[in-house]
């Protein structure tokens, strides 16, 4: 009897102990379609990371184009961290020709993470806990204004 009490507890120590390992980020991007989506950003702040610039608040001081939506979904406590700054993020706006991401919300959703009671599990069964939901456009930089030659610079075409 004791064996089998000592295994299960094990057992289910593992689970819960393990539960924050399985967990993951769930991220979705999203293509756009439409006529092309050209814009002029005003500036703001950005944290350069993974590769590609997460603008926190406001917009690239450039011309852009949206060419997407990515939506990350994770629960910060189990999923390591949150969206800004993910290494994940930034492989799927990379993969998608993407070179920024301009946030545009993040909510929650869900009840608190928490532990309940279960029949069986000695009271305890992990529950699901409250999730962020982050959604950003991904932008690919365009190329800036041709730079203005002055009139009696050397042509680099001449022969």
């Amino acid at each position: 009897m004791f064996r089998s009490c000592a295994a299960l507890f094990a057992g289910i120590s593992l689970i819960l102990t393990s539960a924050p390992a399985l967990a993951g980020a769930k991220i979705t991007y999203s293509a756009y379609e439409g006529p092309a989506s050209v814009k002029t950003g005003e500036g703001g702040t950005k944290i350069t990371k993974n590769g590609i610039d997460y603008w926190t608040s406001g917009t690239p001081p450039r011309q852009y184009e949206v060419i997407g939506m990515v939506q990350d979904r994770r629960d910060e406590a189990w999923d390591g961290g949150n969206a800004i700054g993910s290494p994940s993020i930034a492989k799927k706006v990379r993969a998608a020709g993407g070179d920024a991401v301009i946030m545009q919300a993040q909510n929650e959703a869900g009840s608190s993470g928490g532990y309940g009671s279960a029949t069986g599990t000695f009271g305890f069964m992990a529950m699901g806990g409250s999730k962020t939901i982050t959604t950003m456009l991904v932008v690919k930089y365009l190329q800036s204004a041709p730079t203005l030659v002055p009139a009696d610079a050397p042509d680099v075409n001449a022969k």
